[in-house]
């Protein structure tokens, strides 16, 4: 099922999503429908806030971009095509090794872009849809689009990381995004609130 990609300026964006205990029908049901909306909106990546939902889980699939990734599974090189689509729970990003500068999109900002720097080599240890505990290092895009996943599973958005003249650049569009979503926000949901999926039902 194709679910409602939430935009900037909705306050479930800032909230850092709960650990999630137990792979249950409706955590394997949330995964399957936001693969299914990353892919109907073409993004690579998509966190479960961005579906109205804080709770650490992620979905991501970057087989048919053009941007190199690498993915090592105890210190062997493995086929990237082999492991995507990819379901995280509960990750968690560990040794980031250099430093480079990227461009970046966002499902929750459209038509805004940005450089953003992020560590070129990451650590993942994660828990997969089948309920089994998941380790690699990535790189490239792999690694790019893991980290921004995790930034939104715990409040952080893009937005938070790009320099400031580039924030000045982009400062009125934005304004512009942030206003038009709380609009269409109901007034208990413009003061805060929990997602639609609670604790009880992980």
């Amino acid at each position: 099922m194709i679910l409602p990609i939430i935009k900037y300026g909705h306050p479930v964006l800032r909230q850092r999503g709960k650990r999630i205990e137990a792979v249950t029908p409706e955590i394997r049901a949330l995964a399957d429908s936001m693969l299914e909306t990353m892919r109907a909106s073409a993004g690579v990546g998509l966190a479960a806030q961005q579906v109205g939902q804080p709770l650490l889980l992620m979905v991501l699939d970057v087989r048919d971009s053009e941007r190199p990734s690498s993915l090592q599974i105890k210190d062997t090189e493995v086929d990237i095509a082999a492991h995507m689509p990819m379901v995280l729970i509960n990750p968690v990003l560990n040794e980031p090794t250099g430093k480079e500068v990227g461009y970046e999109g966002c499902l929750s900002f459209p038509a805004i872009s940005a450089d953003i720097y992020r560590a070129e080599s990451i650590h993942v240890s994660a828990m997969n849809l089948e309920g089994k505990p998941l380790t690699f290092r990535c790189t490239g895009l792999l690694a790019r689009v893991i980290q921004h996943e995790n930034d939104h599973l715990h409040g952080v958005l893009f937005v938070d990381r790009m320099d400031s003249a580039t924030k000045v650049s982009l400062g009125g569009a934005l304004k512009r995004l942030q206003k038009e979503t709380q609009a269409d926000l109901p007034p208990t949901r413009k003061r805060g609130g929990r997602g639609l999926l609670t604790s009880r039902q992980t």
